[in-house]
């Protein structure tokens, strides 16, 4: 352990004072050490000077041990205070000599370091104090075993108490030092937070004003979803490059930062801890060797973790874990607050996409749920839209084109118990695929050539409200996945983006195809015809529901006069039995336009019904009670007339053909049949 040099108590006297000036202006505790072995080394010999503080935070020992003079200290012996010989003594504030460590048997821990590592038989031990400030221990380690005398004891004291002032100054120095640092990393940080930076560039800022105060390699900062998993926000390295498990959203369970969301508190936990927090193991393998998590809380509520990562064997200490709340608490309000301001950014756009969205529906002149019938057909289709429409089921509707499945999707709309919220539609056939799931789901800013500007698809749109997807038999099959999930889950990704963005929507979809048939021959997704398939509601074509058309051919005409500013309160019966004998291969769509085309063409009261424009062999060509004869000659009669008015111009905006809704070249074909003379055109 020690031994003492035939020395005159000049020398030693002499040595005290060179100790003292020795350790003067020294700036760091192996430099102290250093001061000590270089003064000491004339009177004592020894093979370690150590110096061991009392670390408060946790209760522990920690060691600073200097090897032969000249050698670097080492400072990673750190033992709880009841295994550490050095706690006896600052507890007890007595010295303790050990002469011979293989017969000690109270510190096996200590004993086994000693030996192992430094070879060590002998330690005297005694307390570091300075008034009523109780530091730690101070000692010398021998290799040969020794046992030293009351003098020697005494000796070493006094050195100690004489070293304690020098170790005071200094831990006062590095506290002051340790707490400017800290006030210079938060006004930094602070700095930070009001600059206005994006998260991409304001995290990095933060992280390395961070190092300052505490070591660490990576920093991440999660926010909590709705599902309960943890996005990363913000993520910046220090040291190694990032690693692409850290960048994707990730369930809490069995983590540190579980336990931080549940009780809002600090979690310090380490690669020995996998008993508690097994999911950790997959970051310990990528060499991560502790972790401290610290919660992110604003209004008393908990909404994401601020988390430092170390890839050393180097401990967390109470100022590291106070300081990382504190950083905490100035984060979590400007995250807060950017999240808000987002949020109210995304309403904005969102109120203004469905304004613009709303006016394009009206100036289409959509009857939002006016649906109109009353034949058996009719109310079949009815009642079905009554059943299912408080239920939020999917809803698949099919029909053939023109039958008007986009009034029966928004009949449900109208009955269901989302009529407060937004009907939004999208034709998947009228929408390139290249752009369609940018349509559906949105995209960030530069995700791809001429995204200049983040946009909310519409499924974002119709949030709390129902999304119809019309002509869903034409979404490309490597869409129809996300669809799926999309229906499924209720979330998604925008184009380009990372963050999950969970949707409260109802959706309704349309097809004139065979889905099943497109099912079997691979070209439309089975998971997804099952998912949309939840209540397929049939809507009867026009000529299946024959006993409605008059009573359509009535609202149509009164729909396009109004809008016209003309009055025809009459219907020729002949003309409405004809239309109701057609068999409309464009259903609905194709009678509207027949009617808002007659209206155009009607100068008076009654309405002049374009008949020429039905196929002549079919029943409706010839209205009842009259023969082809006279309906050829009322043809020809107005389009004699249409000819007068058009001064004998056919084709052009105001010739004959468009006063009676023809092509030129279908006017001319039936002029050359009704052989009507060329002196009026």
């Amino acid at each position: 352990m020690i031994r003492t040099v035939a020395a005159s108590s000049s020398e030693i006297l002499e040595a005290v004072l060179a100790l003292s000036r020795s350790i003067a202006g020294r700036t760091d505790l192996p430099a102290l050490l250093s001061g000590v072995a270089e003064s000491l080394s004339r009177v004592v010999t020894f093979d370690h000077v150590g110096l061991v503080l009392h670390d408060a935070s946790e209760n522990a020992m920690q060691g600073h041990i200097l090897n032969a003079p000249g050698n670097p200290a080492i400072e990673n012996l750190r033992l709880p205070v009841d295994e550490d010989p050095a706690g006896w003594v600052w507890l007890n504030q007595t010295p303790l000599v050990i002469p011979r460590l293989d017969s000690e048997t109270r510190w096996p821990r200590f004993v086994g370091r000693a030996r192992r590592e430094f070879g060590i038989t002998t330690t005297i031990l005694v307390p570091l104090t300075t008034g009523e400030s109780r530091m730690g221990a101070f000692g010398f380690s021998s290799v040969a075993p020794l046992d030293p005398s009351p003098a020697e004891i005494a000796f070493l004291e006094r050195v100690a108490s004489e070293f304690a002032v020098a170790v005071e100054s200094f831990l006062a120095k590095q506290a002051a030092a340790r707490e400017r640092d800290r006030l210079r990393a938060l006004f930094d940080i602070t700095n930070a937070l009001v600059s206005k930076l994006t998260p991409n560039k304001l995290f990095p800022a933060i992280s390395e004003q961070l190092s300052r105060v505490i070591k660490h390699d990576f920093a991440l900062l999660t926010l909590r979803n709705d599902s309960g998993r943890l996005e990363p926000y913000a993520l910046h390295s220090t040291g190694p490059e990032l690693f692409e498990e850290l960048k994707e959203p990730f369930d809490p369970a069995g983590m540190p930062a579980a336990d931080v969301l549940a009780i809002g508190r600090p979690i310090v936990a380490r690669d020995t801890d996998l008993d508690r927090y097994p999911a950790m193991r997959r970051f310990v393998a990528l060499g991560f060797k502790s972790i401290c998590s610290a919660p992110l809380i604003t209004r008393d509520r908990v909404f994401g973790t601020l988390a430092l990562s170390r890839m050393s064997d180097l401990e967390w200490t109470r100022d590291d874990v106070e300081f990382l709340s504190q950083v905490a608490g100035q984060v979590s309000i400007a995250v807060d607050n950017s999240l808000a301001y987002r949020e109210l950014s995304e309403m904005k756009e969102r109120l203004a996409t469905e304004k613009l969205y709303l006016e394009d529906e009206i100036r289409l002149d959509h009857n939002i749920g006016n649906m109109v019938g009353q034949g058996p057909a009719f109310h079949s289709v009815l009642k079905s839209v009554q059943i299912v429409a408080p239920t939020d089921s999917t809803v698949l509707i099919l029909g053939e084109t023109g039958t008007g499945k986009e009034l029966v999707a928004r009949a449900i709309h109208e009955m269901g118990g989302r009529k407060k919220g937004s009907f939004v539609k999208v034709n998947c056939a009228a929408i390139p695929a290249s752009l369609l799931e940018s349509e559906l789901f949105g995209h960030e800013k530069g995700s791809f050539t001429g995204a200049s500007a983040q946009r909310i698809g519409r499924f974002e749109l119709a949030h709390q409200g129902t999304l119809f997807l019309d002509e869903i038999g034409e979404m490309p099959l490597e869409l129809q996945p996300k669809l799926l999930r999309a229906i499924q889950d209720q979330e998604f990704e925008r184009v380009g983006g990372t963050r999950t963005i969970r949707t409260d929507v109802r959706f309704l979809a349309a097809t004139n195809r065979d889905l099943k048939a497109m099912v079997d021959e691979n070209k439309f997704r089975a998971d997804l015809y099952y998912r949309l398939h939840v209540f397929p509601l049939r809507v009867p074509p026009l000529r299946e529901r024959r006993e409605d058309i008059p009573l359509l051919t009535r609202y149509f005409v009164q729909k396009h006069a109004q809008k016209m500013g003309r009055t025809i309160d009459t219907i020729p019966a002949p003309a409405l039995e004809a239309l109701t004998r057609y068999d409309w291969p464009g259903n609905i769509r194709e009678l509207q336009n027949l009617i808002e085309r007659s209206v155009i063409l009607t100068t008076g009261n009654t309405l002049n019904i374009t008949l020429p424009e039905l196929p002549e062999n079919t029943p409706a060509a010839h209205p009842a009670g009259s023969s082809p004869g006279a309906t050829h000659i009322a043809e020809r009669e107005r389009i004699i007339k249409a000819l007068e008015e058009a001064k004998g111009q056919v084709g052009g905006p105001n010739g004959a053909a468009a006063r009676l809704g023809l092509r030129r070249t279908t006017l001319q074909s039936r002029m050359r049949k009704l052989k009507i003379s060329r002196q009026y055109h």
